[in-house]
């Protein structure tokens, strides 16, 4: 059997790749290497036993630092592991270090990378992730864009069209699959019931490293507690800033531990609405039919904003207050939401998998 190897390190990855993964054990000899981008060793055991995947072969202990140093730890650690293993390819996904990472190594040592979810575009080059995105796209002989403006996107910056095939997204096939998981009787350990509370999550550089912006959207997180409890899953890198500046929720925001992916599906799937700044969670949203705010300037999943699905209120605390009670109040603006159609395609980890299997 032919060899592909697959580099992923954060939990998001995780769960964009679940229903991908399976299926390349089954058609490869699959070689899963794990940086520990983000690593928690409770956290990674339960998302890969609840979504029911294989433990990595490899595991890199990179954890966390500067993006500098982290990037280094990876390619380091990398190299040996794909001079041993000796794939035929390197499978990476969206934008973190670890998709720079992995498709570097392999590009210095000659081996194809494919870039699953190539071509997403923000436009705002000051993230971290936008220089990953631009850079692995540019790097890989094998680009699988989720929807048509990445594949326009790709176009537009000179890659041949016969190096990208149209997909759609793995994040949305996640989500459905997860759903089977993730029923109403989850909620009760929270004590919620549906459509009785928000949720929230934060986590990118852009608003946890500005101290003004996190401020601010933390108030803003605040003053939408006024009117409905919010749910707020806490990432590690948004936890460290809390401890940092010692910053106080009101009573009606539930700070907790992160989650495992079928509980917080279930959070999502019956919440009221939800704010992130999670590219993932836009998505997320869109299958299970709840609102989300956006709480970024820019986003590079344009279509659900357009489709009127989703709502890019930025990261001004008045702006997403105003969405948000617009929201708690109006059962027929939520209605007309979940009327609309989301623009979402289905079924990108077959059509991965059938494209792979002629490349090899």
């Amino acid at each position: 059997m032919k060899t592909i190897l697959t580099v992923l390190g954060t939990r998001p990855e995780i769960i964009k790749y679940s229903p991908l993964l399976p299926m390349l054990d089954r058609q490869f000899n699959h070689v899963l290497v794990h940086t520990g981008q983000h690593y928690d060793e409770n956290m990674d055991r339960i998302f890969f036993r609840e979504l029911g995947l294989g433990a990595p072969r490899f595991f890199l202990n990179v954890g966390s630092a500067c993006q500098g140093l982290q990037t280094a730890r990876m390619l380091e650690r990398l190299e040996p592991i794909l001079l041993k293993s000796r794939p035929h390819m390197v499978t990476v996904l969206g934008d973190t270090n670890s998709t720079l990472a992995g498709a570097l190594v392999a590009a210095k040592l000659n081996i194809p990378v494919v870039h699953v979810e190539a071509g997403c575009r923000s436009f705002n080059r000051s993230m971290p992730e936008e220089k990953n995105r631009i850079l692995v796209d540019h790097v890989s002989e094998v680009l699988f864009a989720p929807d048509k403006p990445a594949l326009a996107n790709l176009v537009r910056e000179g890659i041949p069209s016969s190096k990208i095939h149209l997909v759609g997204n793995t994040g949305l096939d996640a989500t459905r699959r997860i759903m089977n998981l993730a029923g109403r009787e989850r909620l009760a350990r929270f004590g919620v019931k549906p459509e009785s509370y928000a949720l929230a999550t934060m986590h990118r550089a852009e608003n946890t490293d500005d101290l003004h912006r996190f401020i601010g959207l933390l108030q803003a997180m605040n003053q939408v507690a006024q009117g409905i409890p919010v749910l707020f899953p806490v990432h590690p890198r948004t936890l460290v800033i809390l401890k940092q500046h010692r910053f106080h929720f009101s009573a009606g925001v539930q700070a907790m531990r992160p989650l495992g992916n079928p509980d917080f599906i279930a959070l999502l799937r019956y919440s009221l609405f939800v704010m992130s700044d999670s590219g993932g969670i836009q998505e997320e949203a869109a299958v299970v039919n709840r609102p989300c705010l956006i709480l970024r300037e820019d986003t590079e999943w344009v279509r659900l904003v357009k489709a009127g699905k989703n709502f890019l209120v930025g990261t001004q605390p008045e702006n997403i207050v105003r969405m948000a009670k617009r929201l708690m109040i109006s059962d027929e603006f939520r209605r007309k939401i979940r009327q609309r159609r989301a623009p979402l395609q289905f079924g990108a980890s077959k059509r991965i998998i059938n494209i792979l299997s002629k490349f090899m």
